[in-house]
């Protein structure tokens, strides 16, 4: 993003695009993003081409600000989850609540699916993603180091790196699939509780 709007207006406007380009890219035919150009996006959001300019430089930086939508909910979870009452509950509880939390405030399936596509076409999403998984990865690490785990921690990060791309997975079982969606979130409720288990029950070694 080229400059954060300080006036009401402007972060309207923001928002406005931003709204404009998720709609945009969620019903583009076979999810091509290379298709996608700042006129596209103009037209959708109803601005002109300058308007836009106003605010993001190129589309790749309409993505990042698109990804940085798609990763707040997860973030606040985690700093949700990172303080003196969460971390003072039950291990089993925690980790339960932590885990239907995670799972249940993800966003819209076609949302997700288009941005996995971005992916490939734009090499600064690669990189955003690569710091959210480290920063979660940390984060969860540190989760189970304070309830206990004897795992060295470059082996609880590989852990949570391990589970947050398979969950990255799971969003193209849905795609291939279209599970329901009840299903398919107690399943990765399981296989997440699973895997933190063994990080409890299991002598690590790095």
């Amino acid at each position: 993003m080229r400059k954060l709007p300080s006036q009401k207006r402007s972060r309207v406007r923001v928002q406005h695009i931003l709204a404009a380009t998720r709609t945009l890219i969620c019903n583009i035919e076979g999810h091509d993003i290379a298709r996608v150009t700042t006129a596209h996006i103009a037209e959708a959001a109803d601005v002109s081409v300058g308007s836009l300019y106003q605010y993001f430089s190129n589309v790749e930086s309409i993505f990042l600000a698109l990804y940085e939508e798609l990763v707040d909910p997860i973030q606040e979870v985690l700093e949700e989850f990172d303080s003196a009452k969460m971390l003072s509950m039950p291990v089993d509880k925690f980790f339960d609540s932590f885990n239907r939390s995670m799972t249940s405030r993800g966003p819209n399936r076609e949302f997700v699916f288009a941005m996995q596509q971005a992916t490939k076409v734009y090499p600064a999403l690669v990189e955003a993603e690569t710091l959210h998984s480290e920063y979660l990865a940390d984060k969860i690490a540190g989760f189970l180091r304070h309830f206990g785990s004897t795992w060295p921690m470059p082996k609880l990060k590989r852990l949570a790196l391990y589970m947050f791309y398979l969950d990255y997975g799971t969003w193209y079982y849905r795609q291939r699939y279209l599970p329901e969606d009840a299903e398919i979130f107690e399943w990765e409720l399981e296989t997440l509780n699973t895997f933190l288990t063994r990080a409890f029950n299991e002598p690590g070694n790095d």
